[in-house]
């Protein structure tokens, strides 16, 4: 690094690429930055994204720079206490306050992203005190959720631009891929289409790095793993009989209200309807054919598709080909005895629900890391970002270094041959001048 230096002033109209702390790799490109807050119904976490001033066709090569997670729980938890929501951001922000360069706090945009009814405003008074551009709350639509996490996969994957040998960004020819998301209360799909399918409601175009994309996304509801759980649970209570998903002789005390209440089992109808009171004692009997029928029955495409083709509640489903599955679930110790049923349903939500064929060798592809959408919200939004282009103090673009160095190790190589040729020229005269003796 260059350690302390002086800020320079820079002439009226332009601005200067050298701050505190900055490596030789700083003063040679000029960066941009941008903040995104990804508030969850459980936590929140500030990323700290960096770009080139010099953009790609319009869309910002962004790169994580940092990030830091909030320690208290998520801000939807401070109901009762409002002014404690946005102090519990001051530790992320301040660290953002460091790692940003000073001169360029009023120039970085802050966006706040809630992805469940979060007490958003809450927030706002302590982001508007510092000196961060920001750019508003929003509670974000799952339609958006599922783009933006797309775009961060195939992005991560670089699937829209490459980085090639001669250094320079480029189209990248291998396509993109479709992203399944199952979380704890549904199933996120989102993946890319040629023409336009016959659900538009579901329907984004992006453009990104000078190509457009047309994203088909749907969630569906009640296809979660916490929400099987309990569909599965009921099923056996109805049915008096053993869980055969569970380990054999594991058991487990359950309650008829735990499983019967909510949108995704009140409307289960039984011979005899129990009270949310009565207590039930389930055990574990580890059939694996009786689990896979009893999870089979939990899919019925045929059931109000209306459509040429058909997911598991009936909603449209274009042709799919490559897809990524994530899970943005932890398991718990109280859970593991779900392993199998976990996975049975994950089998059936792939083959029968979207009709996945699970022989064809890379079609799917599991990611235990959720990598989620505030990345591909931030790669969007470099669209509406002027681009930066310092003038006072102009360097060699990044992707010349590459060949420049190329060239250096061909003309070094180029001088030791020579250098070598002459040794063994001069050895060799040597040699007849001592024969001639």
């Amino acid at each position: 690094g260059l350690g302390q230096i002086a800020p320079l002033a820079p002439p009226s109209g332009s601005q200067m690429c050298v701050f505190r702390d900055v490596s030789i790799y700083d003063l040679c490109v000029a960066f941009q930055y941008g903040i995104v807050l990804d508030a969850g119904p459980s936590r929140t976490t500030l990323f700290i994204y960096q770009w080139s001033a010099s953009k790609e066709n319009n869309t910002g090569v962004i790169s994580e720079h940092s990030s830091c997670a909030v320690q208290d729980p998520g801000i939807s938890n401070y109901s009762g206490s409002p002014g404690e929501a946005g102090n519990s951001l001051k530790p992320c922000l301040g660290q953002a306050m460091k790692e940003i360069p000073e001169g360029q706090h009023d120039q970085t945009p802050i966006y706040l992203g809630a992805t469940a009814a979060t007490h958003v405003l809450m927030a706002d008074w302590v982001l508007k005190s510092y000196p961060f551009d920001f750019q508003g709350a929003e509670i974000l639509s799952s339609q958006n959720e599922g783009v933006f996490g797309w775009v961060t996969v195939n992005y991560l994957l670089e699937n829209f631009i490459k980085y090639g040998w001669i250094g320079r960004w480029s189209r990248s020819r291998k396509g993109t891929v479709g992203v399944m998301t199952i979380g704890r209360a549904s199933t996120q799909i989102t993946f890319k289409i040629k023409e336009r399918s016959t659900d538009p409601k579901n329907e984004v175009t992006l453009r990104l790095y000078g190509q457009e994309h047309r994203v088909c996304t749907h969630r569906f509801l009640c296809y979660g793993t916490d929400q099987l759980r309990k569909r599965l649970l009921l099923k056996t209570i109805e049915v008096n009989v053993s869980n055969p998903c569970w380990p054999l002789s594991y058991s487990r005390v359950v309650r008829f209200g735990s499983v019967h209440d909510g949108p995704c089992t009140g409307s289960n109808v039984s011979l005899r309807t129990p009270t949310s009171e009565d207590v039930f004692h389930v055990t574990g009997s580890s059939n694996s054919s009786a689990c896979r029928k009893l999870m089979g029955s939990l899919f019925d495409s045929s059931l109000f598709c209306s459509f040429s083709q058909c997911s598991p509640n009936g909603v449209f489903q274009p042709n799919i080909t490559r897809f990524q599955l994530s899970k943005r679930f932890q398991m718990r110790p109280d859970s593991l005895a779900d392993h199998c049923s976990i996975s049975t349903f994950i089998y059936y939500l792939s083959t029968r629900g979207f009709l996945f064929d699970l022989d064809s060798s890379g079609q799917i592809t599991f990611q235990e890391k959720v990598t989620g959408w505030a990345l591909g919200y931030m790669l969007n939004l470099t669209n509406t970002i002027p681009e930066d282009k310092p003038s006072s103090l102009k360097a060699i673009e990044y992707g010349i270094w590459p060949l420049l160095f190329i060239l250096f190790v061909l003309m070094l190589t180029g001088s030791f041959t020579r250098i070598a040729y002459r040794v063994m020229a001069k050895d060799n005269g040597q040699d007849r001048i001592l024969e001639g003796l």
